[in-house]
């Protein structure tokens, strides 16, 4: 009875004209857009308006629903005040002579009491131990993630203590990037480094070690399912936690390149969400399930589960950023566009923001500002047979294991305990809602 009268309507359209209503119709689009046309002795009267309505919509507005699933994360599973779970220290890599613990892996005292996520802070360290030199080279970045390891722990207290479902694990670099960076192969990451070399290779091969087993954790408690695609995945979450400015301001002037000053503090407003995909060209792509290769980007055992498509895992109402656009007015003090995500269904290209003057310095003299699209930790942890030994990149293989990227803005890192706090809560809620839709309920 409703195919009938679609099929007519298509039928009388130009073929450009109908493959855009195809794409109208799998979104719920269809007859909202249909209505504006005049349809008089069987011919269409306004082919145009509707080339204008669906060319005017953005890729996420076309290809996913717009009905929000935050409320599904909501309840917790059992008695607040009988939960019992806590996060406690798993493992470590301490300097050889030393009581010094350099890398540390966090999670629950009993894997019966895992949650489906690992969360690393690869930036956030702050020790400068002078066995070690400092990294040296042209072009590498030096500095720390300010607040990134703090918002890490509060997320994971967050998801403690308001579900009460699990215990995430986390994986923390305590060297300050100056020493270290575990973001980076490892050539990068102990780059210039003499003097304590063998301490800084071992606690990179650490890190990325603890992250593994912590998904060999996931992978025995949550268990694997293979997709309609072929891909054989764990259900699980990994969250590489990082922290950017994104320009040249500075406490005593505003900046004047880069990405344009939040209102309240110098640095650029949005969080990036990354999931190794280029603002330009992959982001720019419709829908993005047409990218070529199933491994192009992340999310690559997630994307082609049953109700689920790359596109709108990434930016649909339902992606991590939408989820934590929705909430951020459960922030208080911190600006309208403060913490608000990219790629998202509100913001879904970066690369639109990266060159609209309205938000980039850089865009009026015809360039672009930045977006971190994911990093070395994201590409190496989609997989779970990850072979360190192998330089200059560890090779990868095995089964698939879900991986994105967060980079938070200055406002939310240095908005202070409460807005640090608050945030927490929000990437909670976000996360487990986010969590709870690819993976079911709690086992």
């Amino acid at each position: 009875l409703i195919l009938h009268p679609v099929l007519d309507i298509m039928i009388k359209l130009n073929s450009a004209v109908t493959c855009l209503l195809l794409s109208a119709l799998t979104s719920g689009n269809f007859f909202k857009i249909v209505s504006a046309v005049n349809i008089r002795g069987g011919a269409i009267d306004n082919h145009s308006e509707v080339v204008r309505q669906l060319s005017s919509q953005t890729c996420p507005e076309q290809y996913c629903t717009s009905t929000r699933k935050l409320k599904e994360a909501l309840v917790p599973r059992r008695d607040q005040s009988q939960c019992g779970l806590a996060m406690v220290s798993l493992a470590n890599y301490t300097a050889p002579g030393t009581t010094d613990i350099l890398i540390e892996l966090k999670g629950p005292l009993s894997s019966a009491d895992a949650l489906d996520l690992v969360i690393a802070a690869p930036h956030g360290g702050a020790l400068k131990p002078s066995y070690i030199d400092n990294r040296s080279g042209s072009g590498i970045t030096t500095s720390k993630d300010s607040y990134t390891l703090e918002v890490s722990e509060l997320l994971a207290q967050s998801l403690i203590d308001t579900y009460c479902a699990g215990v995430p694990y986390l994986i923390i670099n305590h060297l300050h990037r100056s020493k270290l960076d575990a973001n980076r192969d490892i050539a990068e990451a102990t780059i210039g480094i003499v003097n304590g070399k063998t301490t800084a290779d071992e606690a990179w091969n650490k890190f990325h070690t603890f992250i593994n087993d912590a998904q060999g954790f996931v992978r025995d408690k949550f268990g694997t399912s293979t997709n309609e695609s072929g891909v054989t995945g764990v259900k699980g979450l990994f969250f590489d936690m990082h922290g950017y400015i994104g320009n040249n301001g500075k406490s005593y002037a505003s900046a004047t390149t880069g990405w344009k000053d939040d209102v309240n503090i110098h640095g650029a407003p949005f969080t990036q969400w990354g999931y190794r995909l280029s603002d330009d060209p992959s982001l720019l792509t419709c829908p993005l399930d047409s990218l070529g290769g199933s491994t192009i980007g992340s999310l690559t055992y997630a994307r082609n589960l049953p109700n689920h498509s790359y596109e709108c895992l990434v930016r649909g109402p339902d992606s991590m950023g939408s989820r934590v656009n929705a909430l951020l007015s459960n922030v208080a003090g911190i600006s309208d566009l403060c913490g608000q995500g990219t790629p998202s269904f509100e913001y879904p290209s970066p690369n639109a923001l990266a060159t609209d003057t309205t938000y980039c310095h850089d865009a009026a003299g015809g360039g672009e500002c930045h977006y971190y699209s994911g990093g070395f930790d994201v590409k190496i942890h989609e997989r779970m047979d990850v072979d360190l030994a192998v330089l200059p990149e560890p090779t990868l293989s095995g089964e698939h294991f879900n991986a994105l990227q967060a980079e938070l803005p200055r406002c939310i890192r240095f908005g202070g305990n409460t807005i640090r706090s608050e945030f927490a809560d929000v990437l909670a809620q976000a996360t487990m809602g986010f969590l709870r839709d690819l993976n079911g309920p709690m086992p």
